[in-house]
């Protein structure tokens, strides 16, 4: 259930049409999710606005006319809303996000967001999201009230001074520590097409293809009968999946990924909406255990570095 008002949802467009067009033609060829009678319906249930105005049959629009859509109210997936309010000052929010909750609407989620949250809850007109959590990952989340406050923190988050600490398990009795240095490529093996590879390689090279990363990991404890390590991950650099994908690649996959687990078909499976008990046996969590621990960072105009931290989750079990 939304522990909030609901937020509309208009999707708002300029029509960027070369000449006077039929609305219906215009939005069938421009927005094709949805088939000219599909648009036809949308309009006559009065989903459709031009410059404000509802849209009426036979209408042209122009260039630079502003077309909005309001869809219908579909129903969400289910989304964790145990998120712990760890920091807040005028400016800044620092939150402890539960794990299956998405960041930002997309797809299937709107209201079902922590964005949405945000704006209700929080009464923040415009939130600004400064650092990446995906929707299974849990942890330390930085929020900025503001425009100034937001730039602020993206400024302090590229400050080598930073140390960002991720806790993560992983399959397989991991070594006491490693540095991962190398390059995250396109898995072009994979069948799921954001996947990525982790090649290592020490020293940059300019011709070589990807993007070079860096992870300091030390391994925190074993369980030798589940054959599970606890890891802290540093990160040198922040690119998407840096972690998850610099793992699998090093043949010690995170427990509970659908992606970069011990089966990617898990992830093929999941979102078609027919994950298998063997597949659930096999992730053994319902979501990938990479928590956004701990952070330390030094923003402009303070002496002393900003230091948070957000509680591990309990099912983890370490």
């Amino acid at each position: 259930m939304l522990p909030f008002p609901a937020i509309e949802r208009i999707i708002r467009s300029c029509c960027t049409a070369e000449k006077p067009v039929l609305l219906l033609d215009y939005l069938s060829k421009r927005f094709d999710y949805l088939s000219h009678a599909g648009w036809s319906e949308q309009l006559e249930q009065g989903r459709l606005l031009i410059n404000g105005i509802e849209a009426l049959s036979g209408q042209i629009v122009r260039s630079g006319d502003l077309i909005e859509y309001m869809p219908e109210t579909i129903n969400e997936p289910p989304v964790s809303w145990e998120i712990e309010e760890l920091y807040e000052d005028q400016n800044l929010v620092v939150l402890n996000k539960p794990a299956n909750l998405p960041c930002h609407p997309s797809g299937a989620f709107f209201n079902h967001t922590l964005w949405a949250w945000l704006k209700q809850v929080k009464k923040i007109s415009q939130p600004h999201l400064c650092n990446r959590l995906d929707r299974e990952s849990s942890g330390l989340l930085l929020v900025a009230k503001n425009k100034a406050c937001a730039k602020l923190i993206a400024d302090a988050l590229q400050h080598p001074a930073t140390r960002r600490i991720y806790c993560v398990l992983v399959h397989g009795d991991f070594p006491l520590n490693l540095e991962a240095r190398g390059y995250l490529l396109p898995d072009t093996t994979s069948p799921v097409r954001k996947k990525m590879r982790f090649i290592a390689c020490e020293q940059k090279h300019k011709d070589q293809a990807g993007q070079y990363v860096h992870t300091s990991f030390q391994r925190l404890s074993y369980d030798s009968d589940r054959d599970i390590s606890s890891l802290q991950a540093i990160l040198h650099s922040g690119r998407t999946h840096q972690i998850r994908a610099s793992l699998c690649s090093l043949g010690y996959p995170v427990l509970g990924d659908k992606l970069y687990g011990l089966d990617e078909g898990c992830f093929l499976r999941f979102a078609e909406g027919r994950l298998t008990s063997r597949d659930k046996e096999l992730l053994q969590l319902p979501r990938q255990a990479l928590h956004a621990w701990k952070l330390s960072l030094v923003l402009s105009g303070h002496e002393e570095p900003c230091c948070y931290e957000a509680e591990l989750p309990q099912n983890w079990g370490i």
